[in-house]
């Protein structure tokens, strides 16, 4: 059984992918900030920016799936954020390449573009030029361009995946259900969203597949996450944009994730209506847990 350290364990993205993982059959260490309960065998509680203790967990791993770190750059002064993403990717990577460590996904972010309203074209695609508007989508920028290096420098196989706005399982009452319901307040991610549980398949994909090298992808839904089609969304917030590619029928998205499905096979499975069902099925809570 191979075994994979999952950083960001007990966040709302890393539950999914710890899950997912182990249900296709891998040995998974989580590894968080949280304190671990007395009944947890497979989990260690370690601050990424202690490069010895990362070093340590990730002994014997066939992979690592890195999730570790703030979401945003807004919460915390721009110094703490710069430290928790650069110190604990840089650690990742680097004991990785020690330890002979051949596949890793890495959490990058659609921060990296900036402002979708700066854009030359839609829908995004991997191509489309880094114009971060802050420390946080800036730090992502350079931690893809310190993988390629490490996979130039030890020839490991690396996946930076750009997820756009996560919808964690249950949270689809408190997190998720406001973006569906008004065309406006979606507008500037250009209502773009994604189940953690198919940032989770993006995941296995890419430790599952043999691609080799340094990749970037989009992960996405397929569809924008209110009823309006797209091209009247286009015209109502984005008319600035002109360059419009492909037929964009009926509520086509606007992030492109054709690389993610040619290259490893994967494709999304939950659309913001089934996450609005199962919350009606399942009476999920409509406040953020504690």
């Amino acid at each position: 059984m191979k075994k994979v350290v999952v950083t960001g364990a007990k966040g709302g993205t890393g539950l999914s992918i710890v899950r997912v993982l182990r249900e296709a059959g891998y040995y998974v260490l989580g590894v968080d900030l949280k304190p671990c309960g007395f009944w947890e065998q497979d989990y260690r509680q370690l601050n990424l920016e202690d490069g010895a203790g990362v070093y340590d967990v990730l002994a014997g791993a066939d992979a690592v799936v890195h999730f570790g770190s703030l979401p945003n750059d807004t919460w915390t002064p721009w110094e703490t954020t710069y430290r928790n993403l650069s110190l604990g990717g840089y650690h990742i990577l680097q004991a990785a390449a020690n330890l002979r460590i051949p596949r890793v996904v890495l959490a990058s972010s659609p921060m990296i573009y900036g402002e979708y309203r700066r854009a030359s074209y839609l829908p995004i695609d991997e191509e489309a030029p880094a114009c971060p508007d802050g420390i946080y989508g800036a730090v992502k920028q350079n931690l893809e361009t310190l993988a390629q290096h490490y996979v130039r420098w030890n020839g490991m196989a690396i996946a930076a995946l750009r997820p756009q706005r996560i919808v964690y399982e249950g949270s689809y009452e408190w997190r998720f259900r406001k973006f569906t319901v008004n065309d406006a307040v979606a507008a500037n991610s250009i209502w773009s969203y994604v189940d953690a549980r198919d940032v989770a398949t993006a995941c296995l994909a890419w430790l599952q597949s043999d691609r080799t090298g340094f990749e970037v992808f989009n992960v996405a839904a397929d569809d924008v996450c209110v009823t309006t089609p797209t091209r009247n969304l286009l015209a109502n917030y984005y008319p600035q944009v002109s360059d419009l590619r492909g037929e964009l029928a009926n509520r086509v998205g606007l992030v492109s994730c054709e690389k993610l499905k040619q290259m490893l096979g994967w494709r999304p499975v939950y659309t913001w209506q089934k996450m609005a069902a199962e919350s009606e099925k399942l009476g999920f809570s409509n406040s953020p847990p504690t």
